[in-house]
């Protein structure tokens, strides 16, 4: 048999385990981020699986009628997505308005956006940022993804038949999209912002090269012209690059950090056209992935992935402000639990129902004739009553007032910002060693500087021994709300901070202060807020940072279970590294709930400055003890 010449679609065998592995990878992600730094990966393996079924499917319809029936098109894409996205929202909604208030705020364009799929675009001003786990997720971000897969559902076949009438070889049209997808590739670059993920990560824009390569693959690589059967050299070769594909596709969803630079500089790119010939391979039916992949448990998960993807983050939300020990392995695997069983209700009871209504048949018949879609109809108006119930409100109209803490985190940010541009302009000029090197007489101190020293509690001495010390200060947003005092007690430090880092992104980051040679003598760390210090990672750091820098890492102090456990792992090193320095701040601060603030892990205005003096008085120490 050379190839299949059936009118009817070609079920493509694995494509559902690729989609089980993708909807595991960002659920152990977004639960587990420091085992699985990548898992964000398989949002780009749907988009590009996504891309290729709908080209492929568009294709075939073009070549079977010599045209695309657009509104057809729509009504099934429809039928598949719309109906289970509403209900989620409806439902997240009706619980928010009933048990979680604080959450009202925005909700109307929230759901808005999301019912006319450009919630993206509005999430690249207004939303969270994808990789902030701290402080209480949004049961909405995720669904950015589900936007711009709408916006290509809605001009796709449009430009598919447009394509295909202009009998452009198919093979050139793949190609072309290709070069689009480089041009989306280098947009995500340009318009990438550390500070401000947001725009290069939610953008349509920016994104869009994941969809065009499965519809480039579609054009040449369609799935009803592939051989059932093939020589032993030729799927020999198939399987082998298959294995490594699959090899690659899994190493990125353990190594690609979604807040290195590189990442959006062209990793990113790389990563998904592995993962475009992961799907190519799989959907060869003579290739082993095709089978290895098509089991039963893939299989379910696959077909209910739609809907696991729906309801994780409304799960993971809403468990973790009512359960108060929620961050144990247990009760992470009871959340995975209830979401599976959420998504199971949902892709019986809505997606199937909504798929198999016949059209020729009013919605009404199948409502007296099915036990299944009356339910579905009874749930879907309750929690339309309860969605009216929470936008009626006020505060779904605006956003969120800004409370103390984040007020003083944005003016921190400007300050930071001024104050790191002069002190990189002077590195750039000076002599490092020579500036590092340099001790003030304390004999010369003006009174502004004896105003300082009374500020932050220090001698003399201690005083005169930093002051002039070169910093590179690098954390969370704890050191945003603390590196203002830094700089100005130390005016020669440049900051690199930012809300909901992990330190996994640590290595990156003083890797590309080395490479500027911007990587100061003295090193100061303060990570550890929103995820586990992993071993491998603060090797890096210190290897990066090598012996003849000192390391000034401070613990941390957060009722979170990993915070304690990176205390521990921190006091443990400090005896195998001379030039590390653990100050901790958690001893400090327990005997002092006055310097926090209302979250009980941001440092105040008076917390910040203990905070600053503590981290000068170490550093002075240290330095006094060079000297003899």
């Amino acid at each position: 048999m050379s190839q299949d010449v059936t009118n009817k679609p070609r079920y493509i065998t694995g494509f559902d385990g690729l989609r089980a592995i993708a909807v595991i990878g960002v659920i152990i992600f977004h639960l587990w981020p420091d085992a699985l730094p990548g898992g964000w990966m398989g949002v780009p393996l749907f988009f590009v699986l996504s891309g290729y079924l709908i080209t492929d499917l568009l294709i075939q319809e073009y070549d079977r009628n010599g045209r695309i029936d657009v509104l057809a098109f729509y009504k099934r894409r429809i039928k598949r997505l719309y109906p289970a996205l509403v209900i989620m929202l409806f439902g997240t909604a009706t619980y928010i308005a009933l048990f979680a208030r604080d959450l009202l705020y925005n909700l109307r364009a929230i759901i808005g956006s999301n019912m006319l799929y450009l919630y993206n675009i509005w999430a690249t001003k207004n939303g969270d940022s994808y990789f902030d786990s701290w402080g209480g997720l949004s049961p909405f971000t995720h669904l950015w993804s589900l936007s711009i897969e709408g916006q290509f559902y809605l001009i796709w076949p449009i430009i598919v038949m447009l394509l295909l009438g202009l009998r452009i070889r198919r093979i050139s049209i793949g190609f072309t999209l290709i070069g689009v997808a480089g041009i989306s590739a280098i947009l995500l670059g340009i318009l990438y912002d550390p500070m401000n993920i947001n725009r290069a990560y939610y953008g349509s824009d920016t994104r869009v090269f994941a969809v065009l390569f499965g519809a480039a693959l579609a054009f040449g690589w369609p799935s009803k012209r592939m051989k059932q059967v093939l020589s032993p050299r030729v799927k020999r070769n198939l399987n082998t690059l298959g294995a490594i594909a699959l090899t690659l596709t899994i190493v990125t969803f353990f190594g690609l950090n979604g807040e290195w630079r590189m990442t959006y500089m062209g990793l990113m790119f790389v990563a998904t056209a592995i993962m475009t010939s992961l799907i190519a391979i799989t959907a060869h039916p003579a290739s082993f992935l095709s089978h290895a992949l098509d089991n039963k448990f893939f299989n379910y998960l696959g077909k209910r992935s739609y809907s696991i993807y729906l309801y994780q983050l409304p799960v993971f939300v809403f468990f973790d402000r009512l359960v108060k020990q929620h961050d144990t392995f247990w009760m992470d695997c009871l959340k995975i639990i209830i979401v599976l069983l959420l998504a199971e209700l949902s892709y019986r009871y809505v997606e199937n129902v909504f798929r198999h209504m016949k059209q020729s048949k009013p919605w009404y018949t199948a409502f007296v004739a099915q036990r299944s879609v009356q339910m579905t109809i009874v749930v879907a108006l309750l929690l339309t009553l309860g969605t009216g119930y929470a936008v009626s409100a006020q505060e779904t109209a605006h956003a969120k007032p800004k409370n103390t803490l984040e007020k003083r985190l944005d003016t921190n940010k400007d300050r930071i910002s001024q104050a790191n541009k002069k002190v990189v302009e002077q590195a750039k000029k000076a002599n490092s060693k020579k500036a590092d090197s340099h001790k003030i007489d304390p004999k010369t101190l003006s009174q502004a500087d004896r105003d300082l020293m009374s500020k932050y509690s220090l001698t003399a001495d201690q005083f005169s021994a930093l002051r002039d010390q070169r910093v590179t200060a690098v954390g969370d947003s704890v050191m945003v709300d603390v590196a203002p005092d830094l700089q100005e007690l130390m005016p020669n430090t440049v900051v690199n901070a930012t809300v909901g880092r992990q330190a996994y992104s640590i290595p990156d980051i003083l890797d590309s202060y080395e490479s500027q040679g911007l990587l100061s003598q003295n090193v100061i760390i303060s990570i550890g807020t929103n995820g586990t210090i992993g071993e491998n990672d603060f090797k890096k750091v210190m290897d990066l940072v090598g012996k003849d820098r000192q390391v000034f890492w401070i613990n941390g102090f957060a009722n979170r279970d990993w915070v304690d456990k990176n205390n521990s792992f921190l006091s443990k090193q400090k005896n195998q590294y001379k030039n590390l320095h653990i100050i901790d701040w958690a001893a400090l601060v327990k005997d002092h709930p006055d310097w926090l603030g209302d979250d009980k892990v941001h440092p105040n205005q008076e917390g910040s400055l203990q905070y600053a003096s503590l981290i000068a008085k170490i550093m002075a120490d240290v330095y006094k003890d060079t000297d003899k």
